[in-house]
């Protein structure tokens, strides 16, 4: 079936057997009313929004590896143009990568529309509250998946109700700033799931959960401009979500599900992390890390040898450590971004980096094992630039610092090959564009 802006799959999962959290068989094109038919049903359809964010195309390996090599920290085996068009900003409009995103995306979010659309419709749960956290579960899926689009290329096409083959494919892309006004409308909605889950803990492992949701309302508020939200929601996660920074860097991945994990893709044998199996020391690597990756951490930063994996002078990433089997845990949101997230906002707020901004600020570089010059030896401007440039080396391989470089500009001076604001967003692929001429392009690739 061809593949339209908005795949029409439905990519759900069995709950058979319910052993494990990724135990599932993906049963393809059934329709949504013969599928939603019971509350095990329905659980399937969440579980498997889940599945959809791990594929290859998407935090499989897709959505970390492209900002990455935006942003010049990796290479790639071979000099191909796909690839290294993104390190010189010029990427062109029929690029797969770009291509395999959108449509990976607009997957996901069809999944949780119908979810979103059939759930409420459903009489036969035996819970009400169990049938409201699977809604919230999948709007929670739908902001994230859009606060990615909407980082990635500005306008895009806002859809909220499932597609089916008779829909309407020649959709106009939504201005950036309503698409932000319906993901904070969802994460407002998801913040009423659950502290925690009870029961299975393999079925219940690495879902989303009401600190995820204002975890991310926190980091969505940044982005938007709000400072005084982002700092609302930050200070929440900080003082009531109960999660603890780890004391030792490296475990937070050679360990799943850390004390300081806000919200973790769950992998395993049956569902491998395609970046894990492709970026160590291995016959098989196709990712390394940049060389000047290294030298922009302090010598004695204890980030800076667990993140980057040297063996015979090549340099690895080495942040998915866990290849044979590539099992390797996706950590999408963690606390010490959130630190970094409140320090910069409250900064903003109080016109001033002393105080609070600054301590949390020092609680990350402490961590790393490094001394951090005395409050007063920043200005505004000169701390918010480096509480930022601390997200970059803390959050390194982890598809952030491109977008939130270009959040502030800085990635003007400290990323681009080719300085554009024009080229902080990507090309929309060419080949939807053939398909939706209601579809403009970004001015950077007209």
């Amino acid at each position: 079936m061809r593949q339209h802006i908005f795949l029409i799959l439905v990519f759900v999962i069995t709950l058979s057997s319910c052993d494990d959290f990724l135990d599932k068989t993906p049963i393809d094109q059934i329709a949504s009313e013969e599928y939603f038919d019971n509350q095990n049903s329905a659980e399937a359809a969440v579980l498997g929004i889940y599945r959809l964010m791990e594929s290859p195309f998407y935090y499989g390996q897709s959505m970390i590896i492209v900002p990455e090599f935006a942003a010049g920290h990796v290479r790639h085996a071979m000099s191909y143009p796909e690839y290294v068009n993104f390190q010189s900003n010029e990427i062109r409009i029929d690029n797969p990568w770009v291509a395999n995103i959108w449509a990976q995306s607009y997957s996901i979010i069809n999944a949780a529309n119908n979810v979103i659309e059939q759930v409420p419709l459903m009489n036969n749960f035996t819970a009400e509250e169990f049938q409201a956290q699977l809604i919230r579960e999948a709007k929670f899926l739908r902001a994230l998946t859009y606060f990615n689009m909407v980082r990635s290329w500005g306008d895009v096409p806002l859809i909220t109700l499932p597609t089916t083959s008779s829909s309407n494919f020649n959709v106009s892309r939504t201005q950036a700033h309503v698409v932000y006004e319906n993901i904070i409308e969802d994460l407002r909605d998801a913040v009423n799931l659950p502290r925690s889950y009870n029961g299975s803990e393999s079925i219940n492992k690495g879902r989303a959960t009401q600190y995820a949701a204002k975890a991310l309302l926190a980091k969505v508020y940044l982005y938007a401009g709000n400072d005084n939200m982002a700092i609302f929601y930050a200070k929440d996660v900080i003082e009531n979500g109960g999660y603890l920074p780890v004391d030792d860097y490296g475990s937070i991945w050679l360990n799943e599900n850390s004390s300081e994990s806000i919200f973790e893709l769950q992998f395993d044998e049956q569902g491998t992390n395609t970046l894990a199996s492709v970026s160590n020391p291995t016959g098989a690597a196709l990712f390394f890390a940049s060389d000047k990756v290294y030298n922009m951490f302090e010598p004695n930063d204890q980030r800076r040898d667990f993140t980057i994996n040297t063996e015979n002078d090549i340099k690895y990433i080495g942040k998915f450590r866990n290849y044979n089997p590539a099992t390797q845990n996706v950590p999408v949101i963690r606390l010490s971004e959130i630190f970094l997230i409140y320090a910069e906002a409250l900064a903003r707020v109080n016109m001033s980096q002393l105080g609070e901004p600054y301590l949390y600020y020092k609680k990350i570089r402490d961590r790393a094992g490094l001394t951090t010059p005395d409050e007063t030896t920043y200005d505004l401007n000169s701390f918010i630039n480096a509480v930022q440039r601390e997200k970059r080396l803390e959050l390194m391989f982890e598809g952030e610092a491109w977008y939130d470089y270009t959040r502030t500009g800085l990635a003007l001076t400290e990323m681009m090959e080719t300085p554009s604001q024009d080229r902080f967003i990507f090309p929309i692929p060419q080949g939807e564009r053939e398909l939706n001429k209601n579809l403009g392009q970004n001015s950077a690739y007209e």
